[in-house]
């Protein structure tokens, strides 16, 4: 049986996401029409803090986009990753890839580029989809300021 990872600084810059979050933005269809949309997203640490889930709700679009995943860090690929379920029956993997303040999603249909800003508090996403169909949308933090948010997340 291989040996459990060992938590390191890798795992730490996943604390960025640790937050909850309200997006608003505007939803780019294919056919070019465009809609608001408003989102209402969490990220919290899993017991043992190797593994984060994200929760996101948002409305705006014609259905509820709903879902789930998991942030982590692969210790033997040396590499970040997000596994997402959502509503509709899609399932995504994508490849995490942090550049100091700016982490890009790579997947297989869908790319994103999130830049962090106001020393983590707001995040700048721009999402693209090879169907044409894009997202950009400036979500803002609903959380303490970062010094409690450790304590509101049970971390001392």
């Amino acid at each position: 049986m291989a040996d459990a990872p060992v938590r390191g600084p890798e795992y730490e810059k996943l604390n960025i996401w640790i937050c909850k979050w309200r997006a608003e933005g505007t939803n780019y269809s294919a056919d070019g029409k465009q809609s608001s949309l408003v989102s209402e997203e969490s990220v919290a640490w899993l017991p043992g803090e190797f593994f984060a889930l994200q929760e996101w709700n948002e409305h705006g679009s014609k259905e509820p986009f709903i879902g789930a995943g998991v942030f982590g860090y692969d210790s033997n690929a040396k590499s970040y990753f997000v596994r997402s379920f959502e509503n509709h029956g899609f399932y995504r993997h994508y490849e995490l890839k942090p550049d100091g303040d700016v982490w890009t999603f790579d997947g297989p249909t869908e790319r994103a580029r999130v830049e962090f800003t106001d020393g983590g508090d707001t995040q700048i996403i721009h999402w693209g989809i090879q169907t044409k169909r894009q997202v950009a949308a400036l979500m803002r933090p609903r959380r303490p300021p970062r010094a409690l948010a450790s304590l509101a997340n049970g971390r001392h």
